[in-house]
C-alpha cells in the first residue's frame, strides 16, 4: 500500500462515520487533511494514481463479480483533498449508500492524488445502477460536483448514451462537459468558485 494513500476498510471504521470524522469545521478539517493525511501532489501523482485505480477496480470486479460504483469530486487543480472535496463526497456517498443499502457487497473510502474516493461494489445491476446514479448527478444540488461512474462485471464503463440518457452539460457554460474538459475552457479559478459556491449554498439549506 502506498504510504500517501489512506485506505478505511469498512472492518475498521464505517465509511460515513470515516468521511464525517474528516469533514467538522473548515479551519478544523483543513488542519487535520495537511497534518495527518496529505502531502503535495503533481500532475505526474494524479496520473499515476488513476493507473493504479484502475488496477484496484479490476480486482475487486474480478473478486465479487458485481457492479462496481466510483464516487469522485471535480475539483480542479493538484489541491484535490480539502474542506469542499471532502465535504461533498460526504453527502453524496451518504445518499448513494442510503439508495443501495441493501445491495452493497463492498464500501471504500481512500484519499488518494485524485482527491477522495469511494468505491463500492453491489449486487444490483449496472443499468438500474447508472439510471439512480445519474438521477443524484442531475437533480441533487451537489451533484454537477462529482463524477459518479458505474462499471459493469467485465469492468467496462457505463456511459449515458448507452442508456440513452443526454450527456453531461459543463456547469459553467452548459455545452458538452468532455469538450470543456479537453479543451481546459474554463480556469482552474472559475470552477473552484463554482464549487464553493454549491457547498455553501449547500450548507446553508442544511442549516435551515
Amino acid at each position: 500500500m502506498k504510504e500517501d494513500v489512506v485506505i478505511f476498510n469498512e472492518e475498521e471504521l464505517g465509511l460515513t462515520e470515516a468521511i464525517c470524522k474528516l469533514c467538522t469545521e473548515e479551519d478544523e478539517l483543513d488542519k487535520r487533511i495537511d497534518i495527518r493525511y496529505i502531502r503535495k501532489y503533481s500532475p505526474e501523482d494524479i496520473l499515476s494514481e488513476r493507473e493504479e485505480r484502475v488496477y484496484r477496480q479490476q480486482s475487486l470486479i474480478g473478486k465479487y463479480k458485481g457492479t462496481l460504483i466510483v464516487i469522485r469530486v471535480n475539483y480542479p487543480g493538484t489541491n484535490k483533498n480539502n474542506y469542499i472535496s471532502f465535504g461533498i463526497l460526504k453527502e453524496i456517498s451518504a445518499l448513494i449508500i442510503a439508495v443501495f443499502k441493501n445491495f452493497i457487497l463492498y464500501k471504500n473510502f481512500e484519499i488518494t492524488a485524485e482527491g477522495p474516493i469511494v468505491t463500492m461494489v453491489l449486487n444490483e445491476s449496472c443499468n438500474n445502477a447508472k439510471n439512480k446514479t445519474v438521477e443524484i448527478e442531475e437533480n441533487h444540488l451537489l451533484g454537477r460536483c462529482v463524477d459518479i461512474d458505474v462499471y459493469d462485471e467485465n469492468g467496462n464503463s457505463l456511459s449515458r448514451r448507452e442508456l440513452g440518457i443526454s450527456e453531461r452539460k459543463c456547469y459553467l457554460c452548459c455545452s458538452p462537459a468532455q469538450n470543456c474538459v479537453r479543451s481546459r475552457k474554463h480556469s482552474i479559478d472559475e470552477i473552484e468558485n463554482f464549487m464553493r459556491l454549491k457547498y455553501q449554498q449547500f450548507c446553508d439549506l442544511s442549516i435551515l
